[in-house]
C-alpha cells in the first residue's frame, strides 16, 4: 500500500511531541515512560510497514496494474472469522464454554477460508486460459 506508513510515523511523532511535554511537566517517572514507551512502539511499527514495503512512505495512487485480479463479493469465512473472535473475548472474561465455541468457530471460519481461497485460484485459472483461447 502506498503512504501506509506515513500515518503511523505522524502519529508517532505526535505522541513524541506530547513525551517531551509530559517530560518537562509530569514529576511522575512512571508517566513519562509510558509515553516514552508508545511514541517507540508506534515508531517501531511505522518502521516496519517502511521496511516491509519501502513504496509505503510514498504518496499518491500506485501505479495501474494491466493484470486481471479476482476479487470475492462475500466471504462467509470472514464472517465465522469475526463472529469467533468476539465469541472468544466474551468467553475470556464470562464463561469458558463461549471461549471453546469461539476456538471451534475458528477453525471451522479457517477452513472455510481455505476452501475459498482455493475456489479463487480456480477461476482465476480457468479465466486466465478462457483468454488464452480467443
Amino acid at each position: 500500500m502506498r503512504g501506509g506508513a506515513i500515518p503511523m510515523l505522524t502519529w508517532a511523532t505526535i505522541l513524541l511531541v506530547l513525551f517531551i511535554g509530559n517530560w518537562i511537566w509530569d514529576a511522575k517517572p512512571v508517566n513519562v515512560e509510558e509515553a516514552a514507551a508508545a511514541a517507540l512502539i508506534i515508531y517501531a511499527f511505522g518502521a516496519a510497514i517502511w521496511a516491509a514495503r519501502p513504496e509505503a512512505i510514498r504518496r499518491g495512487p500506485p501505479p495501474p496494474r494491466t493484470e486481471d485480479e479476482v476479487v470475492p463479493q462475500a466471504s462467509v469465512a470472514a464472517m465465522v472469522i469475526g463472529l469467533a473472535a468476539g465469541c472468544a473475548l466474551f468467553g475470556l472474561a464470562w464463561a469458558k464454554f463461549l471461549l471453546y465455541f469461539g476456538i471451534a468457530m475458528f477453525v471451522l471460519g479457517l477452513g472455510r477460508l481455505i476452501v475459498e481461497h482455493r475456489a479463487q485460484r480456480a477461476t482465476r485459472r480457468r479465466v486466465l486460459g478462457e483468454e488464452e483461447r480467443r
